[in-house]
């Protein structure tokens, strides 16, 4: 009777386990269809880890997240051909990242000399809430004003306003200064105009679109110096522990940065500058122009001489930037929707501005690096810009590429210009294949179809190299270190 009862004890814990286990099997099946619905509802895609390595062309591709599925019908309705998108704000969050983060020396982004003119102009209450961005350049030959403000982002209209009240505005020469400011609405608020060494011209905006102009004549006093240190922490506390502003600093930073990483620079490496500075009295007024620069790292010699056109060169009359193609395409291809500022959102009618341009490509479009470069990042984001690719060209510039099918480049790898980075698609929120493609500038976008390009028409005729030479001659026996 004692083994009846046993065996009729283990029957019943069989059966209380058997339906335990059916109880818990209902319950993961029942949870996985309300899993499925929700993932059809918020139209995200599954991830998938067993994909096999792909080569395309001469380069191996692990694919992160499958091609998705877009829910057309919450979307406007296109053609082909206007194929766009409304959603390519990177501040979503990402489903997918892979990125390095490239380092620079960090510059202060208010020189003291613009704080001073600033104090008579905003209180500082008013002036921490309205001003978002301050900027500055060095005019090279052929910049117009629109070039100098497109910098930041501005419109041509900016520069057009600007220049019928102030027609003197469309006669820039190289190697003059402009400092300006934009506000929290990135409209421009402060214009600053280094004409000459006895004339500087501010603009103020006083409503909107009209500016009253400040003629200041300087009864100051230039002077060409030579200053010569050893890096003692960063290359920028070095340059201005000499007395060099911020604008003199990232004159010199930009100079350098495609011979020599200035991040990796060892402590004690000499360096000498060449510079012109204003005084006032025995008083520097903040207002200088870099001339040259010599750089003794790992134990070789770099220069970055400035020629009359404003540009820098090396001691051999070679240009120091890197030059960009205007379209990051084999071939040209059809804008879909242009850069625009302005852009409403068709559904919620709403500004939403377009950052970038949108060419109309089928899916699989080869997508071409427009100059050398560090992949910086490699994301996907399902609610926006789909699989995207961010390319580092430099201190100032980036370069986005959006709603890729496929990247072929992984972070941190560095490419050369026109190699193959990604494969266009339709992922993400868009309406159709295209590639939306942003250049940006300072962290800023501008319309890579109008901005003035680095690197482009900066060769010397013959006469102008000679002149150079001459030039980098005495500039090379004063930089001697």
């Amino acid at each position: 009777m004692q083994h009846v009862k046993l065996a009729r004890d283990r029957r019943k814990r069989r059966s209380r386990i058997k339906a335990l286990i059916f109880f818990v099997s209902l319950a993961l099946i029942f949870s996985g269809i309300m899993l499925g619905i929700k993932d059809n509802t918020e139209s995200e895609p599954s991830v998938q880890s067993n994909l096999e390595p792909e080569m395309v062309g001469d380069a191996q591709y692990q694919s992160l997240i499958p091609e998705e599925t877009v829910n057309q019908a919450a979307l406007p309705q296109h053609t082909e051909e206007d194929a766009t998108s409304y959603d390519d704000e990177l501040q979503a969050q990402d489903d997918e990242v892979e990125e390095v983060k490239p380092e620079f020396d960090e510059l202060d982004t208010l020189p003291q000399d613009a704080q001073d003119a600033l104090s008579s102009l905003l209180d500082v209450a008013d002036e921490a809430l309205r001003i978002t961005d301050q900027f500055s350049h060095t005019v090279v030959r052929g910049d117009k004003l629109s070039d100098v403000l497109g910098l930041s982002g501005l419109d041509d209209e900016t520069a057009k306003s600007l220049i019928a009240a102030y027609p003197e505005l469309k006669n820039l020469r190289a190697g003059q200064q402009f400092y300006w400011i934009l506000d929290k609405n990135d409209q421009l608020e402060y214009l600053n105009w280094l004409v000459s060494e006895k004339e500087e011209r501010i603009y103020e905006r006083i409503a909107e679109g009209k500016f009253k102009r400040q003629i200041l004549e300087k009864q100051s006093v230039w002077k060409k110096e030579v200053l010569k240190g050893q890096v003692k922490g960063s290359f920028s506390a070095s340059l201005r522990a000499l007395g060099l502003d911020s604008r003199q600093i990232s004159q010199l930073s930009s100079a350098l940065q495609w011979q020599v990483s200035l991040q990796k620079l060892k402590k004690d490496t000499q360096f000498a500058v060449l510079v012109s500075r204003e005084y006032l009295g025995d008083k520097l007024t903040g207002q200088g122009n870099v001339e040259g620069i010599h750089i003794i790292a790992n134990g070789k010699s770099y220069y970055a001489i400035q020629a009359s056109n404003g540009r820098y060169y090396n001691q051999q009359g070679e240009t120091l930037g890197k030059g960009f193609a205007r379209y990051p395409l084999q071939r040209q291809a059809r804008i879909s929707s242009p850069f625009n500022p302005s852009r409403r959102h068709p559904v919620t009618g709403r500004v939403r501005p377009h950052k970038g341009v949108d060419f109309s490509v089928p899916t699989g479009t080869p997508i071409i690096a427009p100059a050398d470069g560090l992949v910086e990042k490699v994301a996907y984001q399902a609610g926006g810009a789909g699989r995207y690719v961010v390319l580092r060209h430099g201190r100032e510039y980036q370069t986005v590429y959006m709603h890729l099918s496929r990247p072929l480049v992984r972070a941190g790898q560095k490419v050369k210009k026109g190699e193959r980075i990604a494969l266009s698609g339709n992922t993400g929120i868009s309406t159709g294949p295209h590639l939306h493609y942003e250049f940006h500038i300072n962290g800023r976008p501008v319309n890579p179809l109008t901005v003035k390009l680095p690197g482009t028409s900066s060769g010397m005729a013959t006469a102008e190299r000679k002149q150079f030479l001459s030039r980098a001659k005495d500039a090379i026996r004063m930089l001697k270190l």
